[in-house]
């Protein structure tokens, strides 16, 4: 059971497809912007609609982005050092003998706050979507190779074994005297040691998978029956034009108040 399953939203009765359909044209939006504050809105629009359409906590939504504040000073550092504007561009101030410039900090908190928003729909599509709706959806509506997609299905769901594998070979090598080194410096043993009896088990587990599906005849037929069948409802309509409508505004109002701007000018 996933976690999506847990909480009764909105966004969990959704047609998958259809969800996915709004974070690619969200996303789209997203690729042609070249502005921090209309991207923050958008942001802060699927926060919210997370938080009340999916019952998502905000915490819960905003934990897993802490990573990308690394991301942000990376961007940031690489856009003071290569910025083709920073030459011809007046400093903010001096961080040593680093001229910060606006052209530096407008791309770099573009590019950030594209990077988030990006993560963020991700992460509430991902937490709002069960992964056995999702493939019946990319099988009925998307027409995806039945093969394939519970092919794809079965990896998902032997991906949480891996965690288990893993503790289970830590905890044996420890049992023989295995000391286990820390720091940047063993990553290379670390990874070493463990790699091959995870990949070892994979393969095993592969095998079992793969002659449980032979004798149960699958793939054997062009076509197969669905205990359930995913269909597009008039709320998944709703859902699409609704989003596209907000976002449609959202752009629209930052472009008539002389705030966005875009990446084609």
């Amino acid at each position: 059971m996933s976690a999506a399953a847990s909480v009764s939203g909105y966004l969990q009765k959704l047609n998958p497809s259809v969800k996915l359909l709004v974070v690619a044209l969200v996303g789209l939006c997203l690729t042609f912007l070249y502005d921090p504050v209309t991207p923050a809105i958008l942001l802060l629009v699927v926060l919210l609609a997370g938080r009340v359409l999916g019952g998502l906590r905000l915490w819960s939504q905003l934990k897993p982005l802490w990573v990308f504040l690394l991301a942000g000073i990376a961007i940031l550092v690489a856009n003071i050092l290569f910025n083709k504007e920073n030459q011809t561009a007046e400093a903010i101030f001096y961080l040593g003998s680093v001229k910060i410039t606006g052209p530096a900090l407008w791309a770099a908190g573009t590019l950030w706050v594209r990077l988030l928003c990006f993560a963020l729909l991700s992460l509430v599509f991902v937490k709002t979507t069960e992964p056995q709706r999702l493939i019946l959806s990319l099988v009925h509506q998307l027409h995806l190779n039945y093969r394939v997609a519970y092919g794809t299905m079965v990896g998902y769901r032997m991906l949480p074994l891996f965690q288990t594998d893993y503790q289970t070979v830590r905890a044996a090598q420890r049992v023989r005297g295995a000391r286990e080194a820390t720091g940047l410096l063993h990553l290379w043993s670390r990874t070493r040691r463990y790699t091959i009896p995870l990949l070892a088990g994979a393969v095993r587990k592969a095998g079992r998978v793969a002659l449980a599906m032979d004798a149960r005849a699958f793939g054997a037929l062009p076509e197969r029956t669905y205990r359930e069948r995913m269909v597009v409802r008039r709320s998944d309509w709703v859902f699409l034009a609704c989003a596209v409508l907000l976002v449609a505004v959202v752009v629209l109002a930052c472009w008539a108040c002389g705030i966005a701007r875009f990446a084609i000018e």
